[in-house]
Parts: structure tokens; sequence; C-alpha cells
């Protein structure tokens, strides 16, 4: 390296111009469900996130999101959707704007999404690998 680009590449990372590489948080995802929606992989997960499947044997599926900008959700789009939320909304924009469809609900909280699902049927979420009250759930999916 060039004693120019020593200098150069100080600058940068004294000023915090750097790539930084996103965090995520210390515990993994664990991808929940109402009892009686059916076993799904990560593959259905995906597509039924994006909106590209709605029912699964007959039966209507319902993914529910926390809100932007929650650690938790941007862990599930990494560990999960393989994607960073930015993209995310971005697609669900346009598909709304072209009328295929809406974006999986938000949820403020865990525990209110948590709510949502034992009470819903099909109902597919998140939560952090570390939460205890996985009652009246069932899990589909471990990503540490």
């Amino acid at each position: 390296m060039f004693a120019g680009n020593k200098i150069i590449y100080g600058l940068l990372i004294s000023l915090g111009l750097c790539t930084v590489i996103p965090v995520i948080a210390a515990d993994g995802v664990v991808v929940v469900a109402n009892l009686d929606t059916p076993a799904l992989n990560e593959d259905d997960l995906q597509r039924i996130y994006m909106g590209k499947v709605v029912e699964i044997n007959g039966r209507p599926i319902v993914p529910v999101n926390l809100n932007k900008g929650n650690t938790l959700r941007s862990t599930f789009m990494q560990l999960v959707m393989a994607q960073d939320d930015d993209k995310f909304i971005a697609y669900w924009t346009v598909r709304r704007y072209i009328g295929k469809g809406t974006p999986p609900r938000e949820f403020a909280t865990v525990e209110a999404q948590m709510d949502f699902l034992r009470a819903t049927p099909g109902a597919v979420g998140y939560v952090d690998e570390s939460t205890d009250n996985r009652r009246g759930v069932k899990t589909l999916l471990k990503r540490p």
C-alpha cells in the first residue's frame, strides 16, 4: 500500500466513513407460529414474507413483523430473509403500489406479536432465542 493510501485510509477510519458491519443480536431468532400453522421451511417463510405465498394446503398464512428499527427485526431479516430491511421495505412499497398485496402487519413489541400469533390461525412471526414464554405457539425454525 502506498503511503498516500495509508493516510487516506487512516482519515476514513478516524472519520467513521468505512463500511459498518451490521450488528446481530447475541441471541438468534426463532420463527414461531400459531399451533394450527403447517410446518414451513426457510424457503416457504421467505416466499410468505415476500407475499408470494398467502396460503398452504388451503389454509391462510398471516406473516407478522416487528416495527422498523427493531433490532430483532433486523436480525430476522439477515438470518432468515437473507436481506436487509431497507430492501424489504422498498420491495413492499413497489408491490403495494402496483396492487400486489400489503406487507406483513407490524407490532411494536414481541408481547403484542405473541398475543396475535396465539389468537390468529395461520399467523407466523419471530422471537429472540432467549424468549422463554413460547407457550401457545410452535417453533418452525431456529437461527443462531
